[in-house]
């Protein structure tokens, strides 16, 4: 069968089965006009709605890391998370500044150099 035909016989099985029936009715309530007040309630509902939907993912998320930081754990046993942190003095920053200085000096002069050979 054809798409026209397909077409046709429904068609014509409405009008045999439905042709004066009141059964039917299409109330088109999404036609309806909305006054300002109504817009506004439907977009607040909307971002309450979706602002929930969001809490439940974020709960979700963090369930599921802490399940998976658990399993980790239980799997290859529990890691130290806090690393040693080298702090540095100013007068170790003083010289790692004056090292990067003059290590981008020596970089120049070698540009300088090779542009001077050419």
């Amino acid at each position: 069968m054809s798409i026209n035909e397909i077409n046709e016989q429904a068609k014509q099985s409405l009008r045999k089965y439905f042709k004066d029936s009141q059964d039917i009715q299409h109330d088109d309530d999404t036609k309806k006009q909305l006054t300002i007040e109504e817009m506004y309630q439907s977009v607040d509902d909307e971002i309450k709605e979706q602002e929930k939907k969001l809490e439940e993912l974020h709960q979700m998320r963090h369930a599921l890391q802490h399940n998976a930081k658990e399993a980790y754990e239980a799997v290859y046993g529990k890691t130290d998370e806090a690393t040693e942190v080298k702090h540095t003095t100013v007068e170790e920053m003083e010289k790692e500044l004056h090292e990067n200085a003059e290590h981008q000096m020596e970089y120049v002069n070698e540009l300088k150099n090779k542009s001077l050979k050419k």
